[in-house]
């Protein structure tokens, strides 16, 4: 998942990002079990980004989920807040990932024998 988060950052740091691509990088990132291990772990994001909640028969279900979001998302013009937001949610995602794995402490195979 740290390589999908790196790419969606990378494309949300685009100065026009699409709303398509908007809403398949939240729709990839709704759907990961990683990043979201279980459904009620989506409210918190759902509020920080979007600052939405819905009621208890929608968050059941991330397909429900994931139409809901796209449907704000396409309805929406508040693109440009919504892509801050979750560019700072994704930042913080890639730190946590950074923390908890070590990235930090792995060697790089290559520094070997490229100069």
């Amino acid at each position: 998942m740290y390589n999908d988060l790196i790419l969606f950052r990378n494309e949300l740091k685009n100065k026009n990002v699409p709303k398509y691509k908007l809403a398949g990088i939240v729709a990839e990132m709704l759907f990961s079990k990683t990043l979201f291990p279980k459904n009620r772990d989506i409210e918190e994001f759902l509020r920080l980004v979007f600052g939405l909640e819905f009621k208890n028969y929608i968050m059941k279900s991330r397909t429900m989920i994931v139409s809901k979001i796209v449907k704000k998302i396409v309805v929406s013009d508040e693109k440009i807040e919504y892509k801050k937001e979750l560019l700072d949610f994704i930042n913080v995602q890639i730190e946590k990932i950074k923390t908890n794995e070590g990235f930090m402490d792995k060697k790089n195979e290559f520094n070997g024998w490229i100069k």
